[in-house]
């Protein structure tokens, strides 16, 4: 399950990888209010929204998988002499501290141990990810209370090596930027031969996309929001004007200022957004190991942006692929048909990565 300012998306998978089965979708949209900046702002209407969702639903069983993505979240990336797991997990606890800037006692720790470092090959790099506890058991809470029951929590960039991530993908091509971008917030992850190697959080959404067409074409937020998402009128381009069969309705093309305004709107957005990918593209290739970015995945809301991976190519001078997570699913049992699912495929990528996970089938 996927919860963001806007919505709630959830997935039930059965099979397993390579074999995947699609049982059930659930997309269910959000009041302002309930969740903001990827935390539970509001926890008795979030567990009434949870409630009202899954009984409109049919999912079997109420165990879920939960994905995170917040500035209480923090993922560091880490080496260590090889040693027996009992021996990783106490140096851990005794040295997190030194890599997560907050109290302990009020996080919760997990890692991964994700093979020989690149730096040293006598050691092995570790992905540690500390979750403040607050901020979990609130999410928690407001499951329950919505009559679900949680049986683990990830965090959403990296269900994306398990949606996402190209397949095959060849070692000799580069690394990739696995980058979605929700209603508020982007999870953004460098992945290296198939591991991960940055994880970034970042304060931009197509929240922003709708706030500058809102300023530069003048339009309440609503009416904004759906010109971005408008084919032909905004990065994806105004149609060819052609003559009118006789027979066909002339359809009456959009204001050329209008169309202007919006464009200049969404391309302001997407250098922001695309200027934070290019310093994460740098940093991860300043690292000791590290290879350059050959080639970014596009999911989340903002895939549903007519234009804008061609526009994001245009200006990080990579290839800019719209994430495929439905490439890994085999068979389609759903109660959403092929088309409707193919629709709504770049906001489902966190969700199925989530039912991915192993355990949560």
């Amino acid at each position: 399950m996927d919860i963001d300012r806007s919505a709630i998306k959830a997935v039930q998978l059965s099979g397993s990888p390579g074999d995947y089965a699609l049982e059930h979708v659930g997309y269910h949209r959000l009041p302002e209010g309930v969740v903001s900046g990827g935390e539970v702002a509001d926890p008795e209407l979030l567990a009434a929204e949870i409630r009202t969702f899954w009984e409109s639903h049919s999912f079997r069983g109420r165990s879920v998988f939960l994905g995170v993505a917040n500035e209480q979240v923090v993922v560091r990336f880490v080496s260590f002499p090889r040693m027996e797991p009992a021996e990783l997990e106490g140096a851990l606890n005794f040295q997190a501290q030194d890599y997560i800037p907050m109290p302990l006692e009020e996080a919760v720790l997990d890692h991964a141990v994700l093979g020989p470092s690149p730096e040293n090959p006598e050691e092995d790099g570790v992905l540690l990810v500390a979750a403040r506890k607050e901020m979990v058991l609130r999410f928690s809470a407001a499951l329950r209370s919505g009559g679900l029951r949680p049986v683990g929590v990830d965090v959403k960039a990296l269900c994306l090596l398990r949606s996402a991530l190209p397949a095959p993908f060849f070692e000799d091509e580069g690394d990739v930027v696995l980058l979605d971008v929700g209603s508020e917030l982007s999870n953004l992850l460098v992945a290296a031969g198939g591991r991960p190697s940055l994880v970034r959080f970042l304060p931009l959404g197509v929240a922003d996309f709708v706030q500058r067409v809102s300023e530069t074409a003048d339009l309440p937020a609503d009416q904004a929001e759906k010109l971005v998402f408008e084919p032909g009128v905004g990065l994806g381009g105004v149609p060819d004007a052609r003559p009118a069969l006789e027979e066909e309705e002339t359809a009456e093309l959009p204001d050329p200022a209008l169309v202007y305004d919006v464009r200049r709107g969404l391309e302001e957005a997407s250098r922001v957004l695309a200027e934070e990918v290019q310093r994460s593209a740098e940093y991860h290739r300043s690292q000791p190991g590290s290879r350059e970015v050959s080639l970014v995945i596009l999911s989340g809301e903002a895939g549903l942006i007519p234009g804008i991976t061609a526009h994001l190519s245009e200006l990080l001078g990579l290839p800019v692929e719209p994430a495929n997570p439905l490439a890994r699913i085999s068979t389609n049992r759903s109660n959403v048909s092929d088309e409707q699912l193919r629709a709504m495929e770049p906001v489902l990528a966190v969700a199925l990565g989530l039912a991915m996970e192993d355990g949560a089938g």
